[in-house]
């Protein structure tokens, strides 16, 4: 979907949401008491726990305390409902905490807690009281790798109903609410490494351009296909993670889907775009199997026609995901997974006359059909071994069609049906099919732990590339090439028509062990891939130290190679194209994360990559690239945090990057698109009572590069059409605006006639700042499209119910 035009979203049925909220809160009633079930588990060998402490302390002012029977489980039953403190303690390990739980009237709710060994990068506590969190990311991937669980993702400053916006405040990242992803280090939002449930999918992002202006083709998509509820927890590295991981060099996202609990719940989710319902609970049909599924279909067109931004167009989605998982015996366990995520958008004439000025003229459509099929098997062997095996097909069948509009050449213009204009110009088919099998094993030994996994990828892929004719195009570099004298491009069929069919296999394997010796860890790896596009074979040692001199402080230190593919749609561009190498890139990171006292905590990353064989394209006459780029990439992270406690908790990020490119085309180097050199948030969260919770983030980033430019006049002699085109001189020259942003959540929970009633008012960019983003031209005029900054607020209306 290209977006042109940033839009201001105002919601005027706020006074029947705050009606709806004060009539449940008049006639709320109490249900019954909830159930709390706690698994504590050996994180090394997700073992049961037995014997271990468990302990709830109430905003009240109650407290519970159990002892984990011989499965690792503490049952808590018949307790008030309300926001809960949870700790686990075990002899030997490190004590563990989710400060905030919420339990509710009648329902079971179901926590795990991982309890890791004390001799994991926390040693024995001596001076200070050390709790790690309940759930943690790799230990091994440096003190800015983080996880977040599922309250902490829907109630997130900017998230609404997505995943992806949920993010904000994690090392190094940054994102400007304009787009469902992010960048990291400098990197770009098509770097990043993205698992569901452990299954590869790269397509997480609805409206992922095909074909699109500079801002939406690099953008990597508009709408996440997960909303927070559907995520369990998720799990962030921003570099240097095991080898068991490959494909891509930004970043590592694992997001976990949530799975059905013992208490039947569904949930109803209604707000201006569309409808969401949630099913979680047991299956129904099988005692040991428990159901996850949820189905939500968005119609942004109608929100649009609301709010009188027609000219935008008429994107729509729908998303479908099934998760159940079941026991088969004590040490086997399946789990079935189904995500289906179509999309369609549509922007015709009629938006183009809605369009103020026709500063935007395409006409468009686009359609997606995105399907993931996988099933994992888990078995446990032995006293503390684990074999994974997931098998997974991946299909995607997408259409995107490009044409434009001619408004001006009607003089007396008075309805969309007088204006002349051509579809699908342009247009690419991309077929593709992905049949993968992925086996994880993992085996505690007598110097620490033992990992080796295999993987093997069946790659479909069609794609096909169709210019109909020859098209102007007003927008180009110096050295494209061109007639002398032309101060525009012309695409031609012959440059950009192209058929990708290819078939192949892909294989990967790994093996990685860790070493403990008196607080100091150590894990090595080795992972080797095979590229059958490239049809080269790629080796990636990985290594990661953590050292724990007191318990107060944690160190670490992360190198290793990384590859990462290039996309199938470059590949496809152009038959030279086809064997492009994968990029290399080279990591090499320290930190260190020092906990002043029981509630707050600082930590500093500082890391260094050199990058090699970068792909780069030729020109925009046509699709030819190389791997002719290469580069550094710089920068260090500081996060300072308070964890949860006396109902606030809150969050400061910075992060400085210094990237610089060369693509060794004579031009010098230069700074990449997505490097901000500074990025800084500060964020926190009030619960002030266990009803309602505000919560605020405001956002800053310098500017990112922008290109030196000039323009011409009357680029057409002879023709009626008077047309100005935008010529580059230097790439990445200058700078953009600087970006900044404040984001403001209020959540409210109430309960009545056995109903829960949630409710949210989410507002990103609050006073409507500009996000700094490149500005698109219009030929028209001769002049870039001024933009303004989105006041975005999300309302959302959720009501729960509990068997």
């Amino acid at each position: 979907m290209a977006t042109r035009r940033r839009t201001t979203l105002w919601f005027t049925n706020w006074q029947a949401i705050l009606a709806v909220v004060t009539f449940a809160s008049a006639h709320s009633i109490y249900a019954d008491d909830s159930t709390l079930v706690v698994n504590v588990l050996a994180a090394e060998s997700g073992r049961p726990l037995e014997s271990a402490i468990v302990k709830l302390a109430f905003r009240s002012g109650q407290s519970f305390e159990q002892t984990t029977t011989q499965d690792g489980v503490a049952r808590f039953p018949g307790i008030i409902s309300g926001l809960t403190e949870v700790v686990a303690s075990a002899e030997g390990r490190v004590s563990a905490q989710e400060p905030s739980v919420r339990l509710l009237d009648g329902r079971v709710s179901e926590l795990t807690i991982e309890l890791y060994a004390a001799s994991l990068r926390e040693t024995p506590m001596e001076e200070l009281v050390v709790t790690a969190r309940a759930r943690r990311a790799d230990p091994f991937s440096g003190v800015a790798g983080t996880y977040r669980n599922r309250d902490e993702l829907r109630n997130a400053v900017g998230a609404g109903s997505d995943v992806m916006r949920a993010l904000d405040g994690l090392p190094g990242l940054a994102s400007d609410g304009e787009f469902a992803n992010f960048t990291v280090r400098g990197r770009g939002p098509r770097n990043n490494l993205i698992f569901v449930d452990d299954f590869p999918l790269d397509k997480v992002v609805h409206f992922d351009e095909s074909i699109g202006v500079d801002e939406d083709f690099a953008g990597g998509g508009r709408f996440s296909i997960f909303a927070p509820n559907s995520v369990a927890g998720a799990e962030f590295s921003p570099g240097g993670w095991g080898a068991a991981y490959g494909g891509r060099s930004g970043s590592l996202l694992r997001l976990q889907l949530a799975e059905g609990g013992q208490t039947p719940v569904t949930s109803l989710r209604i707000d201006l775009a569309g409808a969401e319902f949630t099913y979680d609970g047991p299956s129904g049909f099988h005692d040991d199997t428990s159901v996850f599924f949820t189905a939500r279909q968005f119609d942004f067109g109608n929100v649009f026609e609301l709010i009188g931004e027609e000219d935008i167009g008429t994107p729509e989605v729908t998303d479908i995901i099934l998760k159940t998982a079941t026991a088969l015996t004590k040490n086997d366990q399946v789990e079935f997974l189904l995500i289906h995520a179509p999309e369609e958008f549509s922007r015709d004439v009629e938006n183009v006359l809605e369009s103020d000025d026709f500063e935007d003229t395409s006409i468009e459509r686009s359609e997606q059909d995105l399907t993931l099929v996988g099933v994992t098997w888990r078995r446990l062997l032995g006293n503390d071994g684990e074999w994974t095996n997931r098998a997974y097909l991946r299909s995607s069948d997408k259409f995107t069609g490009e044409g434009e509009a001619f408004p001006d050449l009607v003089p007396d213009l008075v309805q969309a049906s007088d204006i002349p204009f051509e579809a699908d110009i342009l247009t690419i088919d991309e077929e593709e099919r992905e049949l993968g099998w992925r086996s994880d094993y993992s085996q505690p030994n007598r110097w620490g732990s033992f990992e080796t996994g295999l993987r093997i990828v069946n790659y479909d892929a069609n794609i096909r590339t169709d210019l109909a004719r020859p098209w102007v195009r007003y927008v180009y570099n110096s050295d494209d090439p061109r007639p002398p004298g032309q101060d525009f491009i012309v695409w031609r069929p012959e440059q950009l028509n192209s058929v990708f069919d290819e078939q192949v296999t892909n294989a990967s394997a790994y093996v990685q062990q860790s070493f403990s010796w008196n607080g100091v860890d150590v894990r090595a790896g080795l992972r080797v891939d095979y590229d059958g596009f490239a049809e080269e074979t790629y080796a990636a040692p990985r290594l990661a130290l953590a050292y724990a001199p007191t318990p107060a402080l944690n160190l670490s230190a992360n190198a290793g190679l990384f590859f990462e593919a290039p996309r199938l749609l470059t590949r496809a561009g152009s038959e030279s194209n086809f064997r492009l190498s994968n990029e290399e890139i080279a990591h090499l990171s320290f930190g260190a994360d020092y906990q002043i006292n029981d509630r707050w905590n600082v930590l500093a990353e500082v890391y260094y990559q050199e990058l090699s064989d970068l792909v780069v394209d030729e020109s925009r006459t046509n699709a030819r690239a190389s791997n002719a780029g290469e580069g550094t990439n710089a920068g260090f992270d500081l996060v300072l945090k308070r964890a949860f406690g006396d109902r606030w908790s809150a969050d400061m990020t910075y992060s400085y990057n210094n990237g610089r490119q060369n693509d060794n085309d004579g031009l010098g180097s230069f700074t990449p698109d997505f490097s901000r050199e500074h990025f800084f948030a500060i964020g926190g969260i009030w619960e002030i009572s266990d009803r309602l919770q505000v919560a605020a983030r405001w956002k800053y980033g310098s500017a990112r590069p922008g290109d030196l430019f000039i323009v011409n006049d009357d680029v057409l002699p002879g023709d009626n059409l008077l047309r100005f085109s935008k010529e580059i001189t230097q790439e990445n020259a200058g700078e953009l605006s600087d970006y900044q942003s404040l984001n403001i959540r209020v959540d409210y929970r109430r309960r009545f006639w056995g109903v829960d009633l949630v409710t949210f008012l989410d507002i990103v960019n609050v006073y409507g700042a500009e996000v700094g983003a490149p500005l698109d031209f219009n030929p028209r005029t001769g002049r870039e499209i001024e933009e303004d900054g989105s006041f975005f607020p999300q309302v959302g209306l959720i009501f729960e119910k509990s068997w």
